[in-house]
């Protein structure tokens, strides 16, 4: 059983060490940010029924919405709730000038398409690279340099996607690939979606063998008819106080917003010292960060991830997810928690005491007035309606009194 403890305890450090708006994780976020930042930092810039194969003039062809046709698409994000059309990858708003082109599935899935003219070969030889230097610096193992096989975290975080039409590609398992043609080069991110890599290399497959002779369609005009974003409020009037001491009890004070109007704190007093119930609320992409948060313990532990899980049972049923997170280890025993409560206390995380009692394991059975849901490895509590994320990082708290608060807050949404 020491096993169980040990993973308890490299749970509670490496949630800590993610916080809440940092759920892809730390190698995962500077190896990604590496290649894709050097793509992106390059890229420029009604109906379905138009979105077919016709021919477009070059000038037009940087709108990254001409690419891929949308029944390509619904093949990974079901039926789509509105024509393709270009958002802001970091906040999925629809924007004329958006960087990103957003197939929005009516369900909540979704992928983004960025496309980039230039700086295609510079970037696709940094990327190539990356993995190998991060081996490196890590003490791993780097393969081969012609995309056929590579070993260590390097490749585990952004390795190649493998042989297609492209001259380099980084894979990214949060669910990124990034192909490069010459000059040009793609970003295509599934994270929001239950696919997996061979979807995305299906879609960067099919993008790449559009160059030349792009889509004939505007993403930007599209952007009239796209899905209007929930209305933002502040974070603590999402769940009033009345509500918040309905399911928590009498407040220690009156709930308190954090200085960026995203995070609602309730706060109770129990006999081992106040605990506190933070609500972080996402205005966008929320989906996308159900995902990236599942898979964010992955992507920080390399190589230790494995099998495919369901990513919900909501409202929409059960969806297939890309890959697992930590490996699962059940609830400790009255003793075990003892020695989990010291170190965390030790460590300067008592809030973390909780997942001993929890266990590691991700549910993604949990059934309610969300889109999506899961308990991530014990602690991370997360769902999502209209795109919108509610989380909570349970730690000591009561797990049954923070389900409900999200649910208070997704019946608000």
């Amino acid at each position: 059983m020491k096993i169980c403890v040990v993973t308890c305890m490299t749970i509670a450090l490496v949630s800590a060490a993610s916080a809440q708006g940092t759920a892809q994780g730390t190698a995962q976020g500077t190896a990604q940010g590496t290649a894709q930042g050097t793509a992106q930092g390059t890229a420029q810039g009604t109906s379905k029924a138009t979105h077919n194969g016709t021919g477009a003039s070059a000038a037009a062809a940087d709108d990254p919405c001409r690419y891929l046709v949308a029944s390509e698409v619904e093949l990974y994000t079901g039926p789509l709730v509105a024509p393709p059309f270009r958002a802001n990858s970091d906040s999925a708003t629809p924007r004329r000038t958006g960087d990103a082109c957003l197939y929005r599935g009516k369900d909540g899935r979704g992928v983004f398409v960025s496309y980039s003219a230039a700086g295609g070969k510079v970037a696709g030889t940094a990327g190539r690279r990356v993995p190998a230097v991060l081996d490196r610096t890590v003490g791993g193992a780097a393969g081969n340099q012609d995309g056929t096989e590579h070993q260590g975290m390097g490749a585990s975080v952004m390795g190649p996607a493998g042989p297609g039409p492209w001259d380099n590609s980084n894979w990214f398992p949060t669910g990124t690939i990034i192909v490069y043609k010459g000059d040009a080069s793609f970003d295509i991110d599934i994270s929001a979606t239950s696919a997996g890599k061979d979807a995305a290399i299906d879609l960067a497959t099919k993008a790449i063998g559009r160059l030349g002779h792009p889509l004939d369609y505007d993403g930007a005009k599209a952007v009239a008819v796209a899905p209007k974003p929930v209305p933002k409020v502040p974070p603590c009037d999402l769940i009033p106080r009345a509500r918040a001491e309905a399911i928590l009890g009498t407040l220690s004070h009156a709930p308190v917003a954090d200085d960026k109007e995203a995070i609602c704190t309730y706060t109770v007093a129990s006999s081992d010292g106040d605990i506190k119930y933070a609500v972080a609320i996402t205005w966008g992409n929320g989906y996308k960060q159900l995902n990236m948060l599942k898979h964010g313990m992955s992507n920080i532990m390399g190589p230790m991830t494995a099998s495919e899980n369901t990513i919900n049972t909501g409202r929409n049923g059960g969806l297939p997810s890309m890959a697992g997170g930590m490996p699962a280890a059940p609830p400790l025993d009255s003793s075990q928690q003892k020695m989990f409560g010291a170190f965390t206390k030790a460590v300067g995380l008592p809030q973390a005491s909780g997942i001993g009692k929890r266990g590691t394991a991700t549910d993604s059975t949990l059934a309610g007035p969300w889109d999506s849901a899961a308990l991530v490895n014990g602690d991370w509590l997360i769902a999502t309606r209209h795109d919108v994320a509610v989380t909570i990082a349970v730690g000591n708290a009561d797990y049954d009194k923070a389900k409900a608060l999200v649910t208070a807050a997704c019946e608000r949404l």
